[in-house]
């Protein structure tokens, strides 16, 4: 009961790191773009979060599933060892990014955590190498093109309703102000209260936004959850066979661990989306919350464990290029690649060290 209890502490602390490191890929449009503040962003963030993973009971199961055993052979021996490796290793990585302010995915953490631990107690044959490439590595890759290519059909459509918007030009109002409400350089701009069409606008902001957040407690939430579920299964003597129904609790403490966490800790890595990948307004901003939230939701009812952090990148990144930006000294796409590329090797190293140090002091083969 020990060893569950310390797994079951150690998944819910990968939960609050999550949330840590994950609720700014909903809501950096919102502060970017100077709609909101941080902390008010943070808020809204973290409560469709919580909404977003108590949605999973109904519509995570195939996630959990895929999570739980859909990654290893058929008589893989699924062990307490096993979840302790797996979710160590993405834990340790996703708290040390999180307090760099490297927005990093917790999927791909936890790939790599499945992928060192099989590797390290069973060896090649331990993988199912064609879910891990069909089921994850294809869709961790192929999501941020997707989001770049849909963002930038999103702008087209937005510069087309833009033409109706007033432009900002030097001496009608302050350039800042302007990207808040451009019905400020209207003509009658000092007759008319925040116009009908812009408060829509904005509206639409603040809903995409909370719908890309909803989206990532959705997908995320039960990634998790699988190995909370597994300890349970695995703890000896619990009268638990562990249903949907029963699996409640477990996806419900992961959501709320996960909401903690984002109020706790969303603002390092808020601060790198929101203003180090590229200039941000109303109309950008919804295109990449647009362009995020479809692609999260509708990869989660088929299992495919997309990267919420990978999507809005890159859908960041489609607004970039869309818009001709060019590089700057505080650019942070380098470090965000950088992150992209080193998470899953050095996940699956953390799980492997941390099961070696496990067999090293409890002398037995985990």
């Amino acid at each position: 009961m020990f060893t569950a209890l310390v797994l079951s502490l150690l998944v819910l602390g990968l939960a609050w790191a999550n949330g840590a490191n994950d609720v700014a890929k909903g809501v950096a449009t919102l502060a970017g773009s100077g709609i909101v503040n941080a902390r008010r962003a943070v808020a809204w963030g973290s409560i469709c979060t919580l909404l977003g993973g108590c949605a999973a009971v109904l519509w995570g199961g195939a996630l959990v599933s895929t999570f739980s055993d859909g990654f290893l052979q058929s008589g893989f021996p699924i062990s307490m060892g096993f979840v302790g490796g797996v979710v160590t290793g993405a834990t340790v990585w996703v708290v040390l990014a999180t307090r760099l302010g490297l927005p990093v995915s917790t999927t791909h953490a936890l790939l790599g955590g499945v992928v060192g631990a099989a590797l390290f107690l069973a060896g090649p044959a331990g993988l199912h190498t064609a879910a891990v490439t069909n089921k994850a590595l294809l869709p961790l890759l192929l999501s941020p093109v997707i989001a770049i290519g849909l963002c930038w059909l999103l702008l087209l459509g937005a510069r087309y309703v833009e033409r109706k918007i007033p432009a900002w030009s030097p001496g009608c109002c302050d350039k800042e102000a302007w990207q808040k409400n451009p019905y400020l350089c209207a003509d009658n701009a000092g007759q008319l209260p925040l116009p009908l069409v812009q408060k829509i606008w904005v509206g639409l902001h603040w809903l995409s936004s909370g719908v890309t957040s909803f989206a990532r407690g959705l997908n995320d939430v039960p990634k998790i959850s699988a190995f909370l579920i597994l300890v349970v299964a695995l703890t000896p003597g619990l009268p638990l066979a562990v249903s949907q129904q029963q699996a409640v609790w477990p996806i419900m403490a992961v959501t709320l661990m996960m909401m903690c966490g984002s109020l706790w800790g969303g603002y390092r890595v808020l601060q790198v989306l929101a203003h180090r990948v590229t200039a941000m307004d109303a109309r950008n901003g919804l295109a990449a919350n647009v362009g995020t939230s479809f692609l999260v939701l509708a990869a989660t009812p088929l299992g495919l464990p997309v990267s919420t952090t990978h999507v809005s990148t890159g859908s960041l990144m489609g607004v970039r290029w869309a818009d001709g930006a060019r590089p700057n000294q505080r650019d942070a796409l380098k470090l965000i690649l950088f992150g992209w590329v080193i998470t899953l090797p050095l996940a699956a190293l953390m799980a492997a060290a941390s099961l070696w140090l496990m067999r090293i002091f409890t002398g037995d083969g985990v």
